[in-house]
């Protein structure tokens, strides 16, 4: 874990940075954080998300998925392609986010 203040690395139990003092916000547990409808997340895809939707849903290795889905691909002639496109169009994408604050603004 890091500060998003400074960018020091951080114990994951930090209530606040050692180096500039900011307040941490806790962070969810993954297994808590997942949902229950299947998404395309915006980070971290790198087509269209289809991967990384399936790796945080499920809780899989997003490398391993990327993988698998290359070899399929490959290996049944394009039919993995084209499944691949098929759920790029039907997996919903996730709803953008702001990346959270430390509480403390400068105006």
């Amino acid at each position: 874990m890091f500060c998003p203040s400074c960018g020091k690395p951080l114990d994951p139990n930090a209530r606040f940075c050692s180096a500039c003092g900011a307040r941490m916000t806790p962070v969810p547990p993954v297994a808590a954080s997942r949902s229950s409808q299947l998404v395309r997340p915006r980070y971290p895809r790198l087509i269209a998300g289809v991967c990384a939707g399936f790796s945080e849903h499920y809780g899989w290795d997003i490398s391993v998925v990327r993988v698998v889905t290359v070899v399929l691909a490959i290996l049944t002639s394009g039919i993995g392609f084209v499944a691949y496109l098929a759920a790029w169009v039907l997996i919903p994408e996730a709803a953008y986010t702001l990346p959270q604050t430390t509480g403390s603004s400068t105006i």
